[in-house]
């Protein structure tokens, strides 16, 4: 206890202070490594790296869009849709096992032949070398598609014409998928000035070295659903906490001005005198995903005052309630006001 005590003092000193915010501070580089493993190891790039294919953790192959737009696309329902994608490669696997029917026109033979012994029986793959016939594979089929992604060949502005076939073939609620969309303003345009919802998706991708963007551009009446009944799902790396969650920890729930508060093991009125009256309040401590945590309720407002406070340097909360309980107004404005977890000012 005392040593702990001793290295509050030692980081709250100025030595400390410049220790712990200069670029130096071991503590600094433990989060960044820790970043980097995350990106490494959970998303699956040092593997994708080694083997330059585009795949995730375990090996599962994903498209070559950016991690933010994968782990999107993981989430929605595709068992019902229709894909059609221009260039083939492990995107195709990917949405094979993911969807109903997959379309994939491909203009490079000897890739063509490898990715032929690969993909599963609702594949189809048409193999185009001339880029005019290339862009106007997807006007072959008279249905229309959910999902279009514009990758493949970007030569002879290739990519901006599939992009304006594609609008001429999406489905009603669906989405065009386009890759490297940083690099392809006006293919951008295009589909943006088609009336489609543009939403840039940039980040770090498997085996690339640098960020990029995919974007996804949305059919105004959009309708894929999500996979899960909770959406946005955690994603690699991601803490598993509810902030919204109905409280589980055993014990009596408070519920006041919209928030809720279980585990409650005090709850107690005071009041204070205030410069317009006495004002009555009520302090509670309850339990969250980091321990016993205090909540102050304003009851003369009706409104919850503070919440989500864990008090610092390790004190008790139960502590920190009975001291909150016998401030005077000018004690309880300057502590409330000061916290971040106020939700006004007193």
């Amino acid at each position: 206890m005392l040593g702990r005590s001793l290295l509050r003092r030692v980081r709250r000193s100025p030595i400390g202070e410049r220790i712990a915010t200069s670029r130096y501070s071991p503590h600094n580089w433990r989060e960044s490594l820790r970043l980097s493993r995350l990106l490494w190891l959970d998303y699956g790039h040092l593997d994708s790296v080694i083997t330059q294919a585009a795949i995730e953790a375990a090996g599962r192959p994903v498209p070559w869009y950016t991690y933010p737009a994968i782990q999107y696309l993981h989430q929605l329902d595709f068992s019902a849709a229709r894909v059609f994608e221009y260039g083939c490669g492990n995107s195709t696997m990917f949405w094979a096992g993911a969807a109903r029917e997959v379309v994939s026109v491909e203009d490079n033979r000897s890739w063509f032949d490898q990715m032929s012994k690969r993909v599963p029986s609702n594949c189809r793959l048409i193999f185009e070398p001339d880029l005019t016939a290339f862009v106007d594979t997807i006007r072959q089929f008279p249905k229309p598609f959910d999902v279009i992604v514009v990758d493949g060949p970007a030569r002879g502005s290739t990519r901006l014409k599939c992009s304006r076939a594609a609008i001429e073939c999406l489905a009603s609620g669906g989405l065009i998928i386009l890759d490297n969309s940083d690099w392809l303003p006006e293919s951008s345009r295009v589909l943006r000035d088609a009336g489609l919802l543009e939403v840039d998706m940039t980040g770090f991708a498997p085996i690339s070295a640098h960020t990029q963007a995919t974007s996804l551009f949305f059919h105004r009446s959009f309708t894929l659903r999500p996979l899960s009944a909770r959406h946005p799902a955690l994603g690699p790396g991601s803490r598993d906490q509810d902030w919204e969650a109905r409280p589980t920890a055993p014990g009596p729930v408070v519920d006041w001005d919209g928030e809720s508060f279980g585990g409650v093991s005090l709850d107690e009125a005071f009041t204070v005198s205030a410069p317009a009256g006495p004002r009555v309040f009520r302090v509670l401590v309850y339990q969250s995903f980091a321990g016993p945590t205090l909540a102050i309720l304003d009851v003369t407002a009706g409104r919850v005052l503070l919440s989500w406070y864990v008090p610092e340097g390790g004190s008790p909360a139960m502590a920190e309630a009975g001291r909150v309980r016998h401030m005077s107004w000018e004690e309880l404005q300057q502590f409330v006001n000061g916290s971040r977890k106020r939700h006004y000012l007193l």
